[in-house]
């Protein structure tokens, strides 16, 4: 059937397409646990000090879960911009211009992951 044959490729992680719709999926959830876990602090220490928050995030698990959110939101927006310049910067939507516009974005979104994952990263240290 069609659902044994995604669970399939997925398990052999072929390129398919199947492997990137899962982990934009999985990425999505951690980004939403991750961000409710903040949301859920922040309701319970009500105003929130300098301090309080500083201490939060001085914890090793919420520094960890903050590198791994970074990343997840970086692979996530790559997938994304991904779609977008192969579903409408192409040469028959813009023109010649189609090419150019896409290596720019491109370059524009690896720049982009590149800092948010170095400053995660410095987040740790």
């Amino acid at each position: 059937t069609y659902g044994d044959c995604m669970v399939t490729k997925l398990y052999t992680l072929k390129k398919t397409g199947i492997l990137d719709y899962v982990l934009v999926r999985v990425s999505a959830v951690f980004q939403a646990l991750y961000f409710s876990v903040i949301t859920f602090y922040w309701l319970l220490h009500h105003p929130v000090n300098y301090a309080q928050l500083s201490g939060f995030f001085d914890i090793l698990a919420i520094k960890i879960s903050t590198v791994l959110v970074a990343i997840s939101i970086s692979y996530h927006s790559l997938q994304g911009i991904h779609h977008i310049e192969t579903d409408y910067l192409t040469e028959p939507r813009i023109g010649k211009i189609a090419v150019p516009a896409r290596r720019i974005l491109t370059l524009y979104s690896l720049i982009q992951v590149g800092g948010i994952i170095i400053c995660s990263f410095l987040l740790i240290i």
